[in-house]
C-alpha cells in the first residue's frame, strides 16, 4: 500500500514567507519557497496556496541546520490515521492552550464543558476524505497541511 507520493522536488528549500488566513472553514495558507530547480540550474522560489485548510503542524530545526534537506519534497500523504492524528493534535492544544492558566474548572467526564466540544471536530471528520494532507520538507523543518485543495504558482 503506497503511503504517500512525491508531488515536487524541492531540493534545498527554504521557506521564505508563510500567510495564514483564518476564516473557519474557508482557511487559506500560503508560502514561498526558494530552493534549486535542476533543470534550470539555478535558484527558484514558488508560491504554494491552500484553501479549505482544517489542520496545520509544523516541527522546525534550528534554521541554519540543513539536516532533512535531502529528502527534498513536497508529498502527499494518503494514510487517514495521519489525517485524523493531525486533527486530534490540534484539538489536544487547543484544550492545552485554554488550560495553561490554571484558573479554568475543567470537567473532563462532562460533556457539556466548553473544553470537550467536539462539533466542528466530529464535521471534519465526517468528511475526511474530502482533505488530503501535505507535507513540505525544508532545510528548517517539517511543514504538514491538512486541506481540501492545492496549487502551485
Amino acid at each position: 500500500m503506497v503511503l504517500s507520493k512525491q508531488l515536487m522536488v524541492t531540493h534545498d528549500a527554504r521557506l521564505t514567507k508563510l500567510k495564514i488566513t483564518p476564516k473557519c472553514q474557508k482557511t487559506k495558507l500560503s508560502y514561498h519557497l526558494k530552493m534549486y530547480d535542476r533543470q534550470k540550474e539555478r535558484n527558484v522560489t514558488r508560491k504554494f496556496c491552500f484553501s479549505g485548510v482544517a489542520a496545520i503542524s509544523f516541527s522546525l530545526n534550528y534554521f541554519d541546520n540543513p539536516v532533512g534537506a535531502e529528502v527534498c519534497g513536497f508529498y502527499e500523504i494518503f494514510d487517514r490515521e495521519a489525517k485524523e492524528e493531525l486533527l486530534e493534535q490540534n484539538f489536544a492544544a487547543r484544550k492545552r492552550g485554554f488550560l495553561q492558566p490554571g484558573d479554568y474548572a475543567y470537567a473532563p467526564l462532562e460533556q457539556s464543558d466548553l473544553l470537550n466540544e467536539r462539533t466542528m471536530f466530529e464535521r471534519t471528520l465526517a468528511k475526511l476524505d474530502g482533505y488530503r494532507l501535505f507535507e513540505q520538507q525544508t532545510t528548517g523543518g517539517i511543514y504538514r497541511i491538512l486541506a481540501k485543495k492545492w496549487e502551485v504558482r
